[in-house]
């Protein structure tokens, strides 16, 4: 017999409840791009197996999420062994990213260009199109202590070293939130102006935000033209590049192509654009259709696949 299983998580002082009522969902085999994703926070069904297996079913061969992407609840005492490959095709998402509750090394989101943030995660009045939070021995059992010189210590066992985000560009609505990732290295080796834009601070940072002392440093192919480092992990293959103008003139409501003129993207651009017009976008932020980006798919002539206005 199905229940609902209520998980209550604490989070910058507030308590969050999410009640999720277990289902058997059939999912079919073949490949798709599109795939829905869920509005669950922290909670989730089931035990940790049924979990895992059921993002998996979720998410693979997806490139497209329509809605939020939250991937939560990888702890090791679950003792599963976690493949989390299947992520790494995304590169859109709809809604707000949620990472959290979590003990795993590294999230291989290496594909993901641009986070839309149609719906945001709100928490005291703010509101974040990406999260990163508790991603340190997730079950409970945070750390281990130990004796030094220095006096008693926290030792993690467990936890988020590399967010592996090599590939985003965007995040078009909302700021970024980090909060008790006390292992996580490759936070301040991020532009993040040049993946929020238009906002003067585009990053919170909580207690235990990541790990100020992190030993580990940027592949020196990550330096570029102001000969300062940017990456997301240890790989050369994580570098942090930057196509687009991050400072764009004050009139561009978007992106912009040449940061010295009024060289705005149009409107219906993602990412960045070679020109003004919409058949110069580098990512579309809502749809293509017959090389245009547009805001919705013709009616009558036409059905959306992910990005894509098919023609009937």
């Amino acid at each position: 017999m199905w229940g609902i299983v209520i998980y209550c998580v604490s989070v910058l002082g507030l308590t969050f409840v999410h009640s999720v009522e277990i289902v058997n969902v059939v999912v079919d085999d073949y490949a798709k791009t599109e795939c829905q994703g869920t509005h669950v926070g922290f909670g989730f069904s089931g035990g940790h197996q049924f979990h895992y297996e059921a993002l998996k079913r979720r998410y693979k061969d997806c490139t497209y999420v329509e809605g939020n992407l939250e991937i939560t609840n990888l702890v090791n005492s679950a003792n599963i062994t976690y493949d989390l490959s299947f992520l790494s095709q995304i590169e859109v998402v709809t809604g707000y990213v949620l990472i959290g509750l979590l003990d795993v090394d590294h999230i291989p989101l290496t594909s993901l260009r641009f986070i839309r943030a149609d719906n945001t995660y709100n928490i005291m009045g703010e509101e974040y199109g990406l999260v990163l939070a508790l991603t340190a021995e997730a079950d409970g059992k945070e750390f281990q202590k130990e004796n030094s010189t220095d006096g008693e210590q926290e030792i993690y066992r467990h936890g988020l070293v590399e967010l592996q985000l090599p590939s985003l560009k965007e995040i078009s609505k909302g700021k970024v939130l980090f909060y008790k990732n006390p292992m996580l290295c490759f936070v301040n080796t991020v532009n993040w102006h040049a993946i929020v834009p238009g906002r003067d601070e585009p990053v919170n940072y909580g207690d235990d935000a990541y790990r100020f002392d992190c030993p580990l440093e940027c592949d020196s192919a990550c330096r570029f033209g102001d000969d300062i480092a940017h990456c997301w992990g240890l790989n050369p293959l994580m570098c942090q590049r930057h196509e687009v103008p991050v400072w764009c003139h004050q009139d561009c409501p978007g992106r912009c192509y040449d940061s010295y003129i009024l060289g705005c993207c149009h409107p219906e651009c993602a990412i960045g654009c070679y020109g003004p017009r919409d058949t110069d976008c580098e990512l579309c932020k809502y749809f293509k259709h017959e090389g245009r980006c547009v805001s919705s798919c013709p009616a009558g002539i036409s059905y959306r696949k992910g990005q894509e206005c098919i023609r009937l």
